[in-house]
Order: structure tokens, then sequence, then C-alpha cells
């Protein structure tokens, strides 16, 4: 119980990246920093980092961002860390192959370009 007190005392930290961070600025104003912290990340390994070190309760990956990781691949390396971070998948991709990789892979959600908040 204790425990469970404790997680609901803290904000919910939230990695994001790609096109995504435009939404920032909203989700300060809608949801406030009393409940959420966003983290951007410049890198593969800022994210992965972040996932390892436990910062992060979820994350939001686009495939858009320039990284030297395919973002199926980076997935596959999050799940090695977390095999439960909700990881929600932004992409241009609409081949059902790719797709179900993702969902294979555990996305929370995968949803497609372009976005509107």
């Amino acid at each position: 119980m204790v425990a469970m007190r404790n997680l609901l005392d803290r904000p919910f930290n939230l990695v994001v990246t790609g096109e995504a961070e435009s939404w920032l600025p909203a989700l300060d104003k809608i949801v406030g920093r009393r409940w959420l912290v966003t983290h951007r990340v410049s890198s593969d390994d800022e994210l992965l980092e972040a996932v390892q070190t436990r910062e992060v309760d979820a994350a939001v990956l686009d495939d858009a961002a320039q990284w030297s990781l395919d973002i199926l691949k980076l997935l596959r390396m999050i799940r090695r860390l977390d095999a439960v971070l909700p990881v929600v998948v932004i992409t241009g991709r609409c081949d059902r192959r790719w797709l179900e990789d993702a969902l294979r892979l555990a996305a929370f959600s995968v949803i497609s370009r372009p976005l509107e908040l």
C-alpha cells in the first residue's frame, strides 16, 4: 500500500521523440507538471539510458527522428531492458508486416502520421 501511495505522489514521466515533441507545450497546459513530466532525448543512446535507469514510465517514439537505429530495432532493445514499458510508435509506414512487427514487440499503440492533438 505504501509503494502504491508513493507512485501516486509523483508525476508520470514520459520520454518524447520526434514530431510528438510539438505536443509538449499543450500537454504542459492541459495536464500540468504536477502530473506529467516530459523528457526529451536527442539520441537512441539517451533514450536507452533513460529506460535502463527507470527514469521514465512510458515512451513515444517517432520513426522520423534521425537516429542511428531503426525504430523496430530500438523497440527490440527497449524490450530487452524493460518488457512492459508502454511505448507508443508514431510512423508514416502502413505496410502490414512492419505494423505486425511493431505490435509483436509489444508496442502499446502505433499511430499514423500526420499527428494532431
